[in-house]
């Protein structure tokens, strides 16, 4: 065990994750522990040890790791495990989040559980406790893609989040907000008539207050009637200006958040189509798509309202001192004394606000979760008699949910009515004081009044004053995820001088094919074969053995990390993608449709395509019959996905599909699994008819369907390990010969 003194841990001891506060219970339990050691890091976790939502603290010490818990109020130890005992430090991610482990000379031992919500700080408790172990291996578990693909950041050398690429330690906020602002360019006369508004807006709201004083020193006290009239219509003028310049600042402000957002949404979604398939296979849909919605959304916010709301204030709370101070020095003094107070307490509210409320946001998950199980898979709940069990994890998270709602009503419910009394203070120290100054003729009774009014505006600034850095922090983390992306550079892109094929042949090889998702992890291994104008390719082969992998690359979705792919001669490469991918026609194994019409999802690839031939397609795909059978014919919807048509009506749509975008090259990806052997037949005579005169290759499964390909290649671990034909190597003894049998064994009925 490396002694922790020789160890350089500045960079942790700096780093405010791993140095969370500890609540007073378990502060407590582990005074008792730790009396006279250094505390290095104090870590939270989210998760118990058995999976289910709670709260967990690991500390460590320059001795030992520690590890508390709390629950209801009362807290308790859960490991207390010396530095020297450990060997090795582990961190195993998961799709939801990981567990932190550490061995010893007798056990593997998991210290914390974590969601992806604090994963980020576990990881840099993970490299901490590795420095003290003096580990320099890669402890991670392999048997992650997130895990194998661990970084670190160049500059700061702390653990970048698997689900990120930037560092949240060295990101410009700076940068980033001048170039989120930046994005107001081309609408910038919008955006400087906006914030003049509301210039002018800040100082019209605050001309009442002079009024107000004007009316009880010089109409009311003299007691001139005329005046009367003349400050209220004035009263009268400035509400209607204030109503006014609302209405024109807030449509312009809410028109200026639209059109930003509406030009980032689209720069988005268009950069998000040159991406390659690397970058969507290595995230969520859900986590593209909230890129998209929420955090968009969030921006469109704060430049509609956050931006315009935080500039008021910090206009609002001068102006307000000078009018204070320059109508009586003394009250305004005293106007201030409850100020720091205000501007601490909302500041600590709003952070502990935020981790109540992501709290609930976390209830809240895992109820719904309990409900989108339950629902959607009722049948099997029903079928395996577990009505009850349902309901009580749906009770268990619900009750979860409601104690952690009660804990934020009772912030809530706590921290307002004691803001309101500072501020009650602040407004009653003014009175008294005022009262007596205007009884000793100190000062008049409107000055006093026009204190009260001002008062208003100034303390409700300065309580939002800490919710303005959560505003902004909140709208600079939605624009390093936008930005995130929209700096992600195509990972294929065309090479200078590529070459554009008018018309492909069809003549495909490969030379020495190497291939792997990643490094150590070789997918295609030496693949060399040569696909002649018109043959039939089958690939066969088990499950993983790389054939989608490997018409992926004819695609060019990757590129080969050794050895050439080349069609008619040329390395895909050399040649320009879009002309090359509208010349390969594909069907999957799971056909996709839009949400649109037959039709539409006919002629996708040739959206100019006329309704003969559009007609012409189907019917060589043997959809024309039922399609005319449909509700509206060619015009009925598919639904989502496709899903209002069965699994063999998407199929020969999509083969419709192929045939009327006439490519030279076809690939089919699995075209007849799971169908009825009815449906298999249509489908078998609708491809042989698309195979014809262009070079195809056909993944598959059953076997019978390859009769009838040109040759067929094996594939085993990534490598080539059979080539010929159908007959050929049936003949043979390999896997092929293999597989044929098992099949024909399977495929026999039998009788119980």
């Amino acid at each position: 065990m490396a002694s922790a003194q020789t160890k350089d841990l500045q960079p942790f001891l700096d780093d405010e994750d791993l140095q969370a506060d500890l609540p007073e219970q378990a502060a407590e339990v582990l005074a008792t522990l730790t009396p006279d050691e250094t505390h290095l890091a104090t870590v939270y976790s989210d998760m118990t040890l058995s999976g289910h939502y709670g709260d967990r603290w690991l500390v460590v010490t320059d001795q030992r790791l520690v590890t508390l818990a709390q629950e209801e109020g009362s807290a308790w130890l859960e490991l207390d495990l010396p530095l020297a005992d450990i060997r090795r430090v582990r961190l195993r991610n998961s799709v939801g989040g990981g567990v932190l482990e550490v061995v010893t000379d007798d056990a593997a031992l998991e210290l914390v559980r974590f969601s992806r919500s604090v994963a980020a700080q576990v990881s840099r408790a993970y490299h901490l406790l590795r420095q003290l172990a003096g580990s320099e291996e890669d402890g991670q578990d392999r048997s992650t893609p997130s895990a194998s693909k661990a970084k670190r950041c160049e500059t700061c050398g702390r653990a970048v989040p698997v689900w990120s690429e930037v560092c949240s330690f060295c990101i410009q906020r700076r940068q980033l907000l001048l170039r989120l602002v930046g994005y107001l360019g081309p609408h910038k006369a919008v955006a400087i008539t906006g914030f003049a508004l509301s210039i002018v807006l800040t100082v019209v709201g605050l001309l009442p207050a002079y009024l107000t004083r004007y009316l009880f020193d010089q109409v009311l006290a003299p007691r001139w009637p005329p005046g009367l009239a003349i400050v209220v219509i004035w009263m009268l003028v400035i509400e209607v200006a204030y109503a006014g310049i609302s209405m024109v600042r807030g449509y312009m402000m809410q028109w200026l958040g639209s059109r930003v957002v509406f030009d980032m949404r689209t720069q988005l979604f268009d950069h998000l189509q040159l991406l390659s398939l690397g970058f969507f296979s290595r995230r969520q849909t859900g986590q593209i798509m909230s890129r998209v919605t929420n955090d968009i959304m969030q921006l469109q916010f704060f430049i509609s309202d956050g931006l315009q709301q935080i500039l008021i204030n910090l206009l609002t709370i001068p102006i307000v001192c000078i009018m204070l101070f320059q109508a009586n020095a003394t009250l305004a003094a005293l106007a201030l004394l409850p100020t720091p107070f205000i501007v601490l307490g909302t500041v600590w509210f709003g952070r502990l606000i935020h981790v109540v409320y992501h709290k609930l946001w976390r209830r809240w998950s895992g109820m719904n979760a309990a409900l989108t199980d339950a629902i959607p898979g009722i049948r099997v709940v029903k079928s395996f008699v577990q009505e009850s069990r349902e309901s009580k994890r749906f009770r268990e998270h619900s009750t979860a949910l409601f104690l952690q709602e009660l804990n934020a009503a009772r912030l809530w419910t706590t921290f307002f009515p004691a803001l309101g009394l500072m501020t009650a203070v602040g407004f009653l120290v003014v009175e008294g004081m005022g009262g007596l100054q205007v009884l000793h003729n100190l000062t008049s009774a409107g000055t006093l009044v026009m204190f009260t009014q001002l008062l208003w505006s100034f303390y409700y600034p300065v309580q939002n004053l800490g919710e303005m850095n959560h505003q902004v922090q909140h709208a600079l983390t939605a624009a390093e995820r936008v930005f995130e992306v929209l700096d992600t550079s195509p990972e294929l892109a065309d090479a200078p001088g590529s070459i554009t094929l008018p018309h492909i042949t069809g003549r495909v090889e490969f030379r020495s094919v190497s291939f792997s998702y990643e490094p150590g992890r070789p997918i295609l291994t030496d693949i060399s074969f040569v696909a002649e104008p018109g043959e039939v390719i089958g690939l066969v082969g088990p499950s993983g053995a790389g054939k989608s992998t490997l018409v992926q690359l004819l695609s060019r979705f990757y590129e080969a990390e050794s050895g050439q792919v080349l069609i008619d001669g040329i390395d895909v490469r050399q040649l320009a993608l879009r002309p090359l991918r509208q010349q390969i026609g594909v069907v999957l194994q799971e056909p996709f449709l839009f949400h649109g019409t037959v039709a539409e999802n006919i002629a996708y690839g040739r959206p100019d395509a006329g309704a003969e031939e559009i007609v012409a397609a189907a019917k060589m795909a043997n959809a024309h019959d039922f399609i005319v059978n449909l509700p509206h014919g060619y015009d009925t919807l598919t639904g989502e996905r496709g899903q209002l048509m069965s699994g063999g009506e998407r199929q020969r749509v999509s083969i419709a599909r192929a045939i009327l975008r006439n490519p030279p090259i076809l690939i089919l990806d699995e075209a007849t699994s799971s169908v009825d052997t009815e449906t298999e037949m249509l489908i078998q005579q609708a491809l042989e008819r698309l195979v014809e005169n262009r070079t195809t290759f056909a993944i598959a499964h059953r076997l019978s369907t390859l009769r009838r390909a040109s040759k067929i290649m094996v594939l085993e671990r990534g490598r080539v390990v059979e080539l010929g034909t159908h007959d050929e190597l049936l003949d043979g003894d390999g896997l092929y010969s293999r597989l044929c049998k098992l099949q024909s064994e399977l495929s026999r009925v039998t009788v119980w």
